[in-house]
């Protein structure tokens, strides 16, 4: 039996996925995980995850925001996605296999 990965969005995550909008502002509000979902299926250079300021959702470069929440978010999410056979961004900087 093959499993399915659900996943509930709000419209305006749905609306940023697509290039048809923005993200709300505010805590809670699902910003991260769409953010990550897209920058993890997006193409370009391997993201580095010794420096994860230099990509996380957090404007100002924020460095304790990236490296002790973002990080491990993104990475969670978008291990998922290639769990499922999405292809994902490659990374660098952490051990193969990831």
């Amino acid at each position: 039996m093959k499993k399915q990965w659900v996943l509930n969005y709000y419209e305006h995550q749905q609306n940023y996925l697509l290039d048809k909008g923005n993200l709300k502002g505010g805590r809670a509000t699902g910003k991260t995980v769409a953010y990550c979902i897209k920058l993890a299926l997006s193409n370009g250079e391997p993201l580095n995850l010794n420096k994860p300021e230099e990509f996380s959702d957090f404007g100002d470069g924020s460095v304790r925001y990236a490296r002790y929440f973002f990080k491990g978010e993104f990475l969670k999410i978008r291990n998922m996605l290639k769990k499922h056979g999405f292809p994902v961004r490659e990374v660098k900087g952490i051990s193969k296999g990831v």
